[in-house]
């Protein structure tokens, strides 16, 4: 269990990659889900890319998966049909990107976008649509592509809108189940429950019931036990990634701190 704990580099999202790594590497890190906020990793530098390869390979971190870009006019359920094009080439380039870097998972979310009652069956159609090309290019770059668990007020966040996206990509596509999301929402068990039959990837965070928080697990209100529990019954053998808001002070013992806390919530959970 302790040798499937990474951390994402994008909770630091002002702070160049580089300089994430050496922290990381510091305190004994040895995985890693690559951020691409625009100022911390830029997916379509090939310079940049090889710069990242090199430091993780010096540092011994795996590059285990990397969290594509989203939001904004790179939304797959967007109604342009122009901006969900762009979408599926910018996801596209960064999965190129995991490649070069020697990685594993890509993970893409359904939508940003708020839900719409008057536009959600056109919206989700959108998304499917927009998800196939995706699966094709994961396919042939021999790369994973795992759907996350959107917050509870977006498109795909409730669990038939979910399940609707989910039937009509192939067994290959994995999900990404989102503590703080699901937990916000009160979908966590139903949504283990659709993930059934399929790989599993974990982002784990807490939050204090009302926002996204991305606090390090048990500084918020998540049951972790029920978590660790529900992960075991679902034979859960993925990479579980300590998804975290940047702290101001050092991030060293932060992470630290984090790290330590989620292992023994969740190892101490299970049998």
């Amino acid at each position: 269990m302790i040798d499937s704990v990474a951390v994402a580099t994008g909770g630091w999202a002002e702070r160049p990659i580089l300089d994430v790594i050496d922290a990381l590497a510091a305190v004994g890190v040895r995985a890693v889900e690559i951020g691409t906020p625009p100022r911390h990793f830029d997916p379509l530098q090939r310079e940049g890319i090889e710069a990242v390869r090199e430091r993780l390979e010096q540092a011994g971190i795996r590059p285990v998966s990397i969290h594509a870009p989203f939001g904004g006019y790179l939304d797959l359920a967007d109604p342009n049909p122009r901006h969900r094009l762009a979408a599926v080439g910018a996801i596209l380039e960064t999965a190129r990107a995991l490649q070069a870097l020697g990685g594993e998972v890509v993970v893409v979310h359904p939508s940003d976008r708020p839900r719409d009652g008057a536009q959600l069956d056109e919206s989700l159609g959108h998304c499917i649509e927009a998800l196939a090309p995706l699966v094709r290019g994961c396919r042939e770059l021999g790369l994973t592509l795992a759907l996350e668990s959107p917050l509870p007020h977006l498109i795909g966040g409730a669990p038939a809108e979910f399940e609707r996206i989910l039937a009509s990509l192939p067994g290959e596509v994995a999900v990404c189940l989102d503590t703080s999301h699901l937990w916000l929402g009160g979908h966590w068990d139903r949504f283990v429950e659709l993930a059934a039959g399929r790989g599993l990837h974990l982002h784990a965070s807490d939050n204090r019931g009302t926002y996204d928080d991305h606090l390090p697990p048990g500084d918020g209100v998540i049951d972790w036990g029920h978590v660790g529990r529900s992960l075991t019954a679902a034979e859960f053998s993925g990479w579980m990634v300590l998804e975290l808001a940047g702290s101001d002070g050092p991030l060293e013992p932060y992470v630290e701190r984090a790290r330590a806390s989620f292992e023994s919530l969740v190892n101490g959970a299970r049998p």
